[in-house]
């Protein structure tokens, strides 16, 4: 049984989450419904949950108030939030996963999914660093992706360019390379497109790294790292106008 807590200063909201939890009966223990981030932030060290239900905004607060008065974050947490798209964009940067109120069942049955393969590993403070330098306004932006041991974050302005692989998407950067089990397409929707372009069906580049281009019959690329990245017949007039 996961050990939970909601956070949530509206009553329906938590009652939402509390009505989905009770369908699914084997996998959650609710500890507290709690209201207020002082109170949080007095229950929470003491009842030891798996996992946080938490509200962006609780009164006059946050949920990011709460996350970082606290000394220890050895729980899971799961952003409720309505309408904040900026956070919206810094979870998903952060690989933090939320939901949008008023809250769907399918996406709730989504979250527990997600939650049933990482509640066993380690505790989620690397990804809420990367929240927290992701909501600061004028911040150089950080994304947090899957790797082996756990997460490894990167500066947005690192990454030279991004490559498909079915279901996967290689991610080169100035250092190396790793691996994600993403679409290309998540990428796409989540990065600048004043900064990133899509070449090609399968390739998506960082034109600050961009080193030379090559025009012809099959245009393409050559990326600060020495990579060669095409350049699709239909998306060359397009990248064009980014240098002209």
């Amino acid at each position: 049984m996961i050990k939970t807590i909601i956070i949530d200063d509206e009553k329906h909201c938590s009652d939402r989450v509390l009505n989905l939890i009770e369908r699914h009966p084997n996998t959650f223990k609710v500890l507290k419904v709690i209201d207020t981030v002082d109170d949080a932030l007095e229950l929470v060290p003491q009842l030891q949950p798996d996992l946080v239900f938490l509200d962006i905004k609780i009164h006059e607060k946050t949920g990011f108030d709460f996350l970082q008065a606290m000394d220890i974050i050895n729980f899971k947490v799961i952003f409720t939030t309505a309408f904040d798209n900026y956070a919206i964009k810094a979870f998903k940067f952060s690989a933090i996963d939320y939901l949008l109120k008023p809250i769907d069942a399918d996406d709730f049955n989504a979250s527990v999914l997600r939650l049933k393969e990482t509640i066993s590993q380690q505790s989620m403070e690397q990804q809420l660093q990367s929240l927290f330098e992701n909501i600061k306004p004028n911040q150089k932006k950080v994304i947090t992706i899957p790797s082996l041991t756990g997460f490894e974050t990167l500066k947005i302005e690192d990454i030279v360019h991004l490559e498909a692989d079915t279901s996967y998407t290689h991610i080169f950067t100035k250092e190396g390379k790793s691996m994600v089990s993403k679409p290309i397409k998540f990428y796409e929707e989540l990065l600048d497109d004043e900064t990133f372009f899509k070449t090609h069906k399968s390739h998506l580049i960082n034109l600050d790294h961009v080193k030379q281009y090559f025009k012809g019959k099959q245009s393409y690329v050559v990326m600060s790292n020495d990579a060669q990245v095409p350049i699709s017949v239909r998306r060359k007039e397009e990248f064009l106008k980014h240098f002209n």
